[in-house]
């Protein structure tokens, strides 16, 4: 083979590899933003949600408030990819998304968070970014593993009237804590009456800080008779946690936990 035969291949050799196209992502929930961010994908986000405020998405479109989306407006945005979790709704939303058309992966299907390390995974498998997935999941389920048990019972509250049963983030978290849900009896979020606030015997109560208006802060829901009966109502264990760490699965659960079991 001469010489000049081999010039073009030399110089097709030489021409720097195409890099992919960036996507065009929308998120739909903080779980799945936290991780997008955590995975360095922050700059291919053009929306999200409401509560999703990391500085690496504030230039990205607010799309709405993630448990109240229109599938209409994602898709004004024309992106490559819209990313959520069952915390997205409401739950026709996901096959409006398809009927449109659009990429969309519910990478976290369970209420109760517990598939979290999963979607973690799944977002780096979309993204192009497995290795770096795989690593933040295996650290992040490694943190999560459960401390020992404890025969503490813990009484998690969306504003004081609504409380977290079996199936729900919180109940995870109570778990991973080495606690007992004293709403295990429950599926979901369930209101409680007066006398069952009592019954339950809460040794800690947690409330949505988001909802403090709602039951009059806590140290007028402390003052309730129903609650001032309970075991953390004589010892002043009843507490406030924002809805993204008491009622949701996500990158700081680990130290949300943490948090719980000195409560």
């Amino acid at each position: 083979m001469s010489l000049k035969s081999w010039i073009p291949s030399l110089l097709l050799a030489a021409l720097p590899l195409a890099a992919p196209a960036a996507e065009r992502v929308v998120v739909l929930t903080p779980d799945i933003a936290e991780i997008v961010v955590a995975l360095g994908a922050g700059g291919e986000v053009i929306g999200r949600d409401r509560d999703s405020k990391q500085p690496e998405l504030a230039r990205a479109q607010v799309v709405g408030f993630s448990r109240a989306l229109s599938a209409e407006t994602i898709a004004g945005l024309k992106p490559t990819l819209v990313l959520g979790s069952a915390a997205a709704k409401p739950a026709a939303l996901w096959p409006q998304l398809a009927r449109l058309k659009l990429r969309a992966e519910e990478v976290s299907a369970r209420e109760d968070g517990r598939d979290f390390a999963d979607a973690i995974r799944k977002v780096g498998a979309l993204l192009g970014r497995d290795a770096a997935a795989g690593k933040l999941a295996d650290d992040w389920q490694r943190k999560m593993l459960a401390r020992p048990a404890r025969a503490v019972r813990y009484l998690v509250s969306y504003d004081g009237s609504l409380v977290a049963g079996r199936d729900t983030a919180s109940d995870t978290l109570i778990r991973a804590a080495g606690g007992v849900n004293a709403a295990a009896g429950l599926s979901g979020f369930k209101p409680l009456n007066r006398d069952a606030w009592q019954a339950l015997k809460p040794d800690v109560i947690i409330l949505g800080s988001h909802t403090a208006a709602a039951y009059g802060g806590k140290d007028a829901f402390s003052r309730r008779p129903e609650v001032a009966a309970t075991p953390a109502g004589k010892q002043g264990r009843i507490y406030q946690l924002p809805p993204q760490q008491g009622m949701l699965i996500g990158l700081g659960s680990p130290a949300v936990v943490e948090r719980m079991v000195k409560m």
